[in-house]
C-alpha cells in the first residue's frame, strides 16, 4: 500500500510517497480466545486431526465439593486416545475454585466463569479443551426435564455437579463415576462435531427429532444421555459410540 511522509530537507517541506508492506502477522483462526468463542463443533477437525495440533490439554476447573472422579479422568484419556490424532499425547490440568452457592447458572454465567478462570487456549501445537463443573443447576431446567451437562462453545463444556450427584447411585441409577463420565464424554462428542454438527455423516444417522444426536439409543451420542431421560438407559458401564459415529470421526481426521 502507499503512504505519504512529510520531511524537511534544507528548510523545504517535501512530500514523499513510498510503498510499505503490512508486517502484521496474520492471526491463526484456530487459536486463542476468538477460536474458543466459536460455536460447538466448529473446531471439530482441529480437535480430531493431528495436522496442526499434535497435543491436547484438558483444563478442568471445578467448584469445591465437585472434583471430577479419577474414574472419569481415566476414561476420558482412553476415549481421547481412541479417537483423536494427537501424537504428542494428552495432559490434564485441574484447578479448584470456591463454590458460589448459586442455585442456577445461565449460559452467560458459565461463559463469564470461563472468562475469569480459564488460563489456556489453543496455541502453537496444543489444542485445549475447557471443562467447568459448577455447584448449581442449569437455568433452563424444567421439573420433568433437566440437563446434566452441556457443550456451549467450540472447546468448552460444563457439568452441573448437583444434578449428577442427585441422580447417581441407588435403584436403577448409574454410579456417580459412570454417570459423570457418560455425560462428559457425550459433551466431548459434541465438541468433536457429532452428530452432523461440524463432522459430516458418512451415513445418515442423525435423530430426526433431536438434532445433533444419534438415532441409536445404545450410542453415547443418543439425545437422552445428557438429560434425566437417559438415566434408565444406563447400566453399570459407560455407553460407547456406535459404528456410524466412529466412521464420522475417522472421516474428519480422527482415528
Amino acid at each position: 500500500m502507499k503512504k505519504t511522509l512529510l520531511k524537511l530537507i534544507g528548510g523545504i517541506c517535501i512530500c514523499l510517497a513510498y510503498s510499505c508492506v503490512d508486517d502484521r502477522v496474520m492471526e491463526d483462526p484456530f487459536a486463542g480466545k476468538p477460536a474458543a468463542r466459536l460455536g460447538v463443533g466448529q473446531l471439530a477437525n482441529q480437535l480430531l486431526a493431528g495436522d496442526q495440533f499434535t497435543r491436547m490439554e484438558i483444563e478442568m476447573v471445578y467448584m469445591s465439593g465437585y472434583r471430577p472422579t479419577n474414574f472419569m479422568l481415566g476414561e476420558m484419556v482412553t476415549f481421547l486416545e481412541d479417537y483423536v490424532n494427537k501424537s504428542d499425547g494428552i495432559i490434564f490440568r485441574q484447578k479448584e475454585i470456591p463454590a458460589l452457592g448459586q442455585a442456577n447458572y445461565t449460559i452467560s454465567d458459565i461463559r463469564e466463569l470461563e472468562e475469569t478462570h480459564r488460563e489456556r487456549y489453543n496455541e502453537r501445537e496444543i489444542f485445549t479443551v475447557f471443562l467447568l463443573v459448577v455447584d448449581g443447576y442449569f437455568s433452563q431446567d424444567e421439573e420433568e426435564n433437566f440437563a446434566l451437562g452441556a457443550a456451549y462453545n467450540s472447546t468448552s463444556m460444563v457439568l452441573f455437579g448437583p444434578r449428577i450427584v442427585e441422580n447417581s447411585g441407588g435403584f436403577r441409577r448409574p454410579s456417580l463415576p459412570v454417570l459423570e463420565t457418560t455425560v462428559t464424554l457425550h459433551e466431548l462428542g459434541h465438541l468433536m462435531g457429532l452428530v452432523n454438527n461440524g463432522t459430516a455423516m458418512v451415513h445418515e444417522h442423525e435423530d430426526d427429532e433431536y438434532e445433533s444426536h444419534c438415532d441409536n439409543e445404545s450410542c453415547l451420542m443418543y439425545w437422552a444421555v445428557e438429560t434425566n431421560r437417559g438415566l434408565n438407559l444406563m447400566g453399570s458401564t459407560v455407553p460407547e459410540l456406535d459404528e456410524n459415529c466412529k466412521n464420522d470421526i475417522r472421516a474428519n481426521g480422527g482415528k
